[in-house]
């Protein structure tokens, strides 16, 4: 069995869709098609088969798919040692990583990782934390730095980041500006800015919210953390952020305050695959954050 043929078939796969792969893949569309028929001949079965627009494995095709991914991440694997083995220092690390850590604690840490390491490139993905861990079992990130999430896929390993409080963030001239909250009740009914719902962090605020017995009235919700910050600061409700994301610049526009009791924590992790090769520069990078977070410290 051809490996390019394993790759064009994986492809397909994740593009669901043959003229998408062609596109990845720089061939043409048929010629994508040739290779997924000249893969189902060899094995004897359909392997895909397509549902209007989309394109889905069938049954043998999640078979092979699972015995391709297994062939490819070796072969890839075998690659890096190579290359690294023969370019000391040389090389390609891909994180993924969400808003907080790509614009508060990833900057001065690829300034040291680029000054050690100058012949070594570190790709940043920026995305959510489900995504973020779909990059790294999809073997398309070396490493993830996430919120924790809830459960863990077996094929990943998790190593503890950095564990960092929420703080409560208000208005200027908000009624509670200059003392902050005395307990969580003082919040309820407040209007607010919050992380999107789909946000892992957004999730432990509403169950730490909720067993404070709190209910707040969302007034605007967004993804992207600098939003719910110009929107805070411009006086449209309070927000919990994490304390990672709070700037010297944003304590000067908006009153920051620690959040009364235990209020939930957000735990950063570092994730990677059990069974990929970690290359020298995946543990230097790893080593760098770990460093580096260790010695922050933040006022809330």
């Amino acid at each position: 069995m051809e490996i390019h043929l394993l790759r064009t078939f994986r492809e397909v796969v994740r593009a669901h869709s043959f003229t998408a792969a062609a596109k990845r893949l720089y061939l043409t569309q048929p010629a994508v098609s040739q290779q997924i028929k000249a893969l189902e001949t060899e094995v004897g079965e359909r392997l895909l088969e397509r549902t209007g627009r989309d394109v889905r494995t069938t049954p043998a095709g999640d078979v092979l798919l699972e015995a391709a991914d297994r062939a490819l991440s070796i072969l890839d694997d075998a690659a890096k040692a190579i290359r690294e083995a023969r370019d000391a220092g040389e090389g390609t690390v891909t994180l993924a990583c969400g808003d907080t850590v790509a614009l508060y604690l990833l900057p001065p840490v690829l300034a040291e990782f680029r000054a050690k390491y100058p012949k070594a490139d570190v790709s940043v993905r920026n995305h959510g934390s489900r995504e973020i861990v779909a990059l790294v079992l999809a073997g398309d990130a070396d490493l993830g730095v996430a919120t924790a999430p809830e459960t863990l896929d077996e094929a990943l390993e998790s190593a503890p980041l950095l564990e960092e409080p929420l703080v409560l963030a208000l208005p200027p001239g908000h009624r509670l500006a200059a003392t902050g909250a005395a307990t969580l009740k003082d919040l309820d009914g407040e209007a607010a800015v919050l992380l999107a719902r789909s946000t892992v962090t957004r999730q432990g605020i509403e169950a730490g919210l909720a067993a404070g017995g709190v209910r707040l009235v969302t007034a605007m919700e967004s993804g992207n953390l600098e939003v719910v910050k110009a929107y805070v600061a411009r006086g449209f409700g309070l927000s919990l952020l994490p304390s990672l994301g709070v700037t010297d610049d944003d304590r000067k526009r908006m009153s920051i305050h620690p959040l009364p009791g235990s209020f939930p924590r957000r735990q950063l992790v570092v994730l990677r695959r059990r069974d990929r090769y970690r290359s020298g520069l995946a543990r230097a990078l790893t080593s760098l954050l770990a460093a580096h977070t260790k010695s922050l410290r933040r006022k809330p």
